[in-house]
């Protein structure tokens, strides 16, 4: 079953949170709030003009989501992790930005090569909230020292495109930075408005895992013995690599944990619904995708610390390409080619999901639950082609459960 409405997108666990429908209907109402559940959601009036609200979800990522739009079909095609012109590992060269950003620093040495030759007036990104450190905000970097204050990772909520109606309307050209949905969300935008494309000339993602409540990110400060008031600097990853988990007090103390505590121990019990059904968590609508390069012990991806991150990037249109060949050919990224096979074991978590997700909608079905229409990211191929007994079993069962306990639904009424 499509979504009906937004009010569904929202209760029954497909938003995203982007802020898509926040920017467009905010004439109509509509506005990002925290919700108890610790996400941010669209507040949506109880009343709203049927047309708005039908344009809405022709937009909304919740909704639809769908392969790039200008793929070219003679690219090389990797059933678990789709199209691309090109596939390298690499690092930002400089070496302030590898060591504060999550991975190797490729996506912030691209948004300062933009920012740099002028080839962009800026990059709509996500960064922390100087103001309440557990917190992110959006933000449009100008400049190096912007690029830096966004770098590493930013789990929890962020509404990317909440404000995405105002910078189109300034003229400006921009690059975007953000997850696979947020890019979804704006090549669907693409075929309402032109703007997007005459404005936004390059839509960058990184690999997604999922994201997490924000209250995951307070219990870990209260773990340590420390109130949200008393944060001075949070941040998940980066300063390394992958990078502690890492709190700052007002007064002094500091308390750190490992990738995979955070991970495994905090963050997997509160991830998004939506995220249990996502068909892309790997950017294919984005022009450039990247993900960690992990190191590999014994077959398996290890997250032991190192000083200097690599990521792996995935050109998906031609734009993409020119855009990387260009960065390495300035000295802002050293880049090095790589087969697509070394990510099957490095990311099968990504393959896995891909494989699964049709198990996973077929419950939802079942039950007649609303869905996130899916289309060019071989979902069918995937299910059908590549998932073992187990995988289909795990994820229709396991969808059913999540079904009857009404893990699908969301409150969505906003925190004090």
């Amino acid at each position: 079953m499509a979504v009906g409405s937004l009010s569904q997108v929202v209760t029954r666990g497909m938003c995203t949170g982007c802020g898509v429908c926040a920017s467009l209907g905010a004439d109509q109402g509509i506005r990002m709030q925290m919700t108890t559940e610790g996400f941010l959601r669209p507040r949506i009036p109880e009343i709203l003009a049927s047309d708005r609200e039908q344009a809405l979800l022709a937009i909304c990522p919740g909704s639809v989501v769908q392969s790039h739009p200008e793929q070219d079909l003679e690219a090389p095609l990797h059933k678990s992790f789709g199209r691309f012109h090109r596939i390298v590992r690499g690092h930002a060269t400089d070496p302030q930005l590898r060591y504060v950003a999550a991975t190797g620093g490729v996506l912030s040495g691209l948004a300062l090569y933009l920012l740099e030759r002028g080839l962009v007036d800026g990059v709509l990104q996500v960064a922390l909230d100087e103001t309440q450190p557990l917190h992110n905000v959006v933000r449009m970097s100008r400049d190096r020292e912007d690029v830096l204050a966004a770098g590493g990772s930013r789990y929890g909520p962020a509404a990317p495109l909440v404000n995405i109606d105002y910078y189109l309307d300034t003229g400006e050209c921009f690059a975007f930075i953000g997850k696979p949905c947020d890019v979804a969300a704006l090549r669907n935008l693409a075929n309402h408005d032109p703007r997007v494309n005459q404005q936004i000339p390059y839509m960058l993602a990184m690999f997604c895992g999922a994201v997490p409540s924000w209250l995951s990110t307070r219990n870990i400060v209260h773990r340590f013995g420390v109130q949200e008031t008393e944060v001075e600097t949070f941040r998940y990853r980066g300063h390394g690599w992958p990078g502690p988990t890492h709190v700052r007090s007002h007064s002094g103390e500091i308390h750190e944990q490992s990738y995979d505590q955070t991970w495994f121990s905090e963050m997997r019990y509160s991830l998004m619904f939506r995220c249990a059904i996502c068909a892309d968590g790997i950017g294919e609508s984005a022009d450039i995708a990247a993900g960690d390069y992990w190191h590999m012990v014994d077959g398996k991806p290890t997250h032991a610390e190192a000083i200097d991150g690599w990521n792996f990037c995935m050109a998906r249109s031609r734009a993409g390409a020119a855009l990387l060949d260009g960065a390495a050919e300035a000295g802002f990224l050293h880049l090095e080619p790589i087969e697509v096979a070394s990510l099957d074991a490095m990311h099968d978590d990504h393959a896995l999901r891909k494989r699964s997700v049709l198990w996973r909608l077929l419950g939802l079905w079942l039950t007649r639950q609303p869905t996130t229409r899916f289309k060019g990211l071989r979902v069918w191929a995937c299910g059908l082609g590549g998932a073992s007994m187990r995988e289909a079993c795990l994820g229709f069962f396991g969808m059913l459960a999540r079904v009857i306990r009404r893990r699908n639904r969301e409150l969505a009424r906003p925190a004090d």
